[in-house]
């Protein structure tokens, strides 16, 4: 056990002294989320004002419609509206499709017949579904006349407006803030805790093992007193710290990042409660044989690479396919059942989001914890198997 420690402060130390690993490993996990939140935030915002600031150009075309001309009157009123009259429909279709107006309206010669024969009186709207926003604009507007005039011919009938809703709803909402919030944005966290997870493994795997292959150091490391399986099992203590300091970063970078953020003092304490010392416990725990898992996965990798870049261009791509399965967080309706808790990744992803949302069950949370410990049980026999054959390790 000395040993194994021993080797592992070694390589702590030469890991800690490359520059690169701590940017990677610490920094970007840190400043990413505050950075890309403050980033989205202000840019979300700066085009939401501009948006809602900006003057819409409609073009209509009216065929002597009284109720035509009076809602073109009344919407003219708002300023953020700027109301050009056509001769006709083919030139209106055509600037809406040119980009050259933003909407097109058209009242055709039954419009007032329609209104004025208690029916519905149908225009025509022009649009370009890529800009949807403008018609999600536009139609504020318009059902603000739409209310005015139902109210006006219910008066008519002497009816007061709820005349025209024989059914209405009193929605009784029975699941509390913190589960809704688990629902929707549980997937999230587990999520980013996987992606630097792995991330935070990978850089020390690939140096650890290809890097002082290219160096040639594995080889004096080799003859030193110090078994095989002691020499691997210090390395990866180390790539499994580092791939938790990553993963526990990137959380409090997320938190950091929460904190700047404009949300309300009700939900901002729902997510205090949320990030709790049981979920994070919890979590940790998941992550734990998760680590090792992908410890156990890219070492054989590593091993077998003639260098750095060799490991590197492979286990890149490998990133895709570990943390793919944690995207199943986003999918609606999947739950943590018998079935998904034997699902490595996927399992963890669900357990987490059932922590989050306030209904965990213990029974289904220790499956997966003990599917995690057999699958990355397997995984560090493959790299004892990979280490101990000399042809993979002195491969050059």
């Amino acid at each position: 056990m000395n040993k194994i420690i021993t080797i592992a402060k070694k390589e702590f130390l030469d890991t800690f002294r490359d520059k690169r690993t701590l940017v990677r490993m610490v920094m970007i996990p840190l400043l990413a989320f505050p950075l890309i939140l403050y980033v989205i935030t202000t840019l979300q915002s700066a085009l939401s004002e501009k948006e809602a600031a900006k003057v819409l150009e409609i073009g209509y075309v009216n065929w002597e419609n009284e109720l035509g001309d009076e809602l073109i009157s009344n919407m003219s009123k708002d300023t953020l509206y700027d109301f050009i009259e056509y001769s006709d429909t083919a030139s209106l279709r055509l600037d809406v499709e040119s980009d050259t107006i933003n909407l097109g309206l058209f009242f055709d010669e039954y419009f007032d017949q329609s209104y004025k024969a208690d029916t519905a009186a149908h225009y025509h709207l022009y649009m370009r579904a890529a800009d949807y926003e403008e018609k999600e604009r536009f139609d504020i507007l318009i059902q603000a006349e739409s209310s005015r005039l139902l109210n006006e011919r219910l008066a008519t009938v002497d009816k007061g407006p709820e005349f025209s809703t024989p059914l209405k709803e009193r929605l009784d909402n029975r699941s509390n803030q913190q589960e809704v919030i688990g629902k929707y944005a549980g997937g999230i966290l587990p999520y980013i805790f996987i992606a630097f997870l792995f991330m935070g493994c990978m850089l020390p795997a690939i140096d650890l093992f290809a890097g002082e292959k290219e160096r040639g150091t594995i080889e004096t490391l080799l003859t030193s007193p110090v078994n095989r399986l002691q020499i691997l099992l210090g390395k990866m203590v180390v790539i499994v710290a580092m791939g938790l300091i990553s993963a526990i970063v990137a959380l409090v970078g997320l938190y950091a990042a929460i904190q700047l953020m404009d949300i309300p003092a009700e939900i901002m304490s729902i997510v205090n409660d949320i990030l709790s010392l049981q979920l994070i416990t919890t979590l940790l725990l998941l992550l734990l044989p998760l680590a090792i898992f992908f410890a156990g996965v890219m070492i054989p990798v590593s091993v077998y690479a003639r260098s750095f870049k060799e490991a590197q261009s492979i286990l890149t791509p490998l990133n895709i396919v570990m943390v793919l399965p944690a995207m199943v967080g986003f999918i609606p309706g999947i739950e943590l059942t018998f079935t998904t808790a034997f699902i490595p990744i996927v399992n963890v992803v669900l357990a987490t989001k059932s922590i989050v949302a306030g209904t965990p069950d213990f029974l289904l949370i220790a499956i997966t914890f003990f599917t995690l410990v057999a699958l990355s049980a397997v995984a560090v026999a493959i790299s004892i198997k990979q280490f101990g054959s000399e042809s993979n390790v002195l491969r050059r």
